[in-house]
């Protein structure tokens, strides 16, 4: 133990890097680590958020009739990580049609008259 604290002692000390004269690399260099600190991680967290609300997006388009709950697990997804992200995104391109009518119901308006024609006689 005593060596290990020893050694990390003497490489802490020790001055390794000489410092450069201020030439085009590190002009270079500092170009590199203000897009690496500063400018990545902003659009992480811009493409994040627009990949999270896509599905809102899509329910928007699509006149979805369930647009305000879709929008609440948009917005849980971004708290819980990302696990709620693909339910909403099923969700949203579900296409309900015409699940108001019954199955046995008939289509158009002929259809119905003719059924009370037949039924009258």
């Amino acid at each position: 133990m005593q060596r290990i604290s020893l050694l990390l002692c003497l490489l802490l000390s020790c001055n390794f890097v000489q410092a450069s004269t201020g030439g085009i690399e590190d002009n270079i260099a500092d170009g590199a680590s203000w897009l690496i600190l500063l400018v990545l991680p902003l659009a992480g967290i811009y493409l994040f958020w627009k990949v999270h609300i896509y599905p809102e997006k899509v329910a928007e388009k699509k006149n979805h009739p369930q647009l305000n709950a879709i929008k609440s697990m948009c917005l849980l997804s971004l708290i819980f990580g990302g696990l709620l992200w693909p339910v909403a995104l099923i969700w949203a391109n579900y296409d309900y049609g015409n699940q108001n009518q019954p199955k046995n119901a008939p289509d158009t308006l002929k259809e119905q008259e003719e059924e009370l024609n037949t039924i009258e006689n």
